[in-house]
């Protein structure tokens, strides 16, 4: 099943991607952090394939600087989260942080 997204971002103060504003001007070609709270607007279903396709609209979204604990824990939980829904192996949480301290890593 696919999903759209609706191309409109909340108007108030629930749109925080303006705090990465600048890191995405510096540094277009990199990967920003992003964490975001959706829900349903419609759903259309393909008449030919019977396909059903929700459109997700963003209801609050935030931005995350690249080094932060935050985003270092986020990173990690989006790197774990792709490896479940892919079916590769993973480590711990408390294994990869342990690696993390060791190398000094801070990105996925």
């Amino acid at each position: 099943m696919s999903v759209t997204l609706s191309g409109s971002l909340p108007a108030d103060d629930r749109n925080g991607i303006a705090r990465i504003a600048a890191a995405l001007v510096d540094n277009p070609e990199s990967a920003h952090l992003i964490v975001a709270l959706v829900d349903c607007t419609k759903i259309t279903t393909k008449v030919e394939s019977g396909d059903v396709v929700p459109t997700a609209r963003i209801r609050a979204i935030e931005g995350f600087e690249g080094h932060t604990a935050d985003a270092k824990e986020l990173r990690r939980l989006l790197r774990r989260a792709y490896e479940r829904r892919t079916g590769r192996v993973e480590l711990p949480l408390e294994m990869e942080k342990a690696f993390d301290d060791i190398d000094g890593r801070t990105d996925a």
